[in-house]
């Protein structure tokens, strides 16, 4: 069923002030991320410490990281079109997506992910802390 165009839809997502997490409505607080968790999959976070700044440069950082994936993925791409079109096969199997999991807790994997720059660990490492 589609929702008529002068329909009044709610969009308020959960939002969670982390200072709450250290006062007496950390119950509360911990009740609405499980919540946001389960039924959202995603949450805003109030007065969680992060600067602008910071947050502007990881979004840089990993906007830049993902467009030079992109580009090399296009490279690979045109390189194995051209090869198969000599050929007269079809491109197969080619992997658009680039992703990784950054862990930082217990122990950070960064060091173990081989294509970021040393600029953006950095960046990662001071998100992080």
């Amino acid at each position: 069923m589609a929702i008529p165009a002068n329909a009044a839809v709610s969009l308020n997502f959960p939002v969670i002030n982390m200072e709450k997490l250290e006062t007496g409505e950390r119950g509360a607080a911990m009740e609405v991320i499980h919540d946001a968790c389960k039924n959202w999959g995603f949450f805003e976070l109030l007065n969680h410490g992060i600067s602008h700044k910071l947050m502007d440069e990881v979004e840089r950082v990993s906007k830049a990281h993902y467009a030079a994936c992109r580009e090399d993925k296009f490279k690979e791409f045109a390189a194995r079109t051209l090869e198969a079109g000599e050929k007269g096969a079809d491109v197969k199997d080619v992997d658009w997506e680039s992703t990784f999991f950054v862990r930082h807790l217990p122990a950070s994997n960064l060091a173990d992910l081989p294509d970021l720059d040393h600029h953006y660990r950095q960046v990662m490492k001071e998100f992080a802390a």
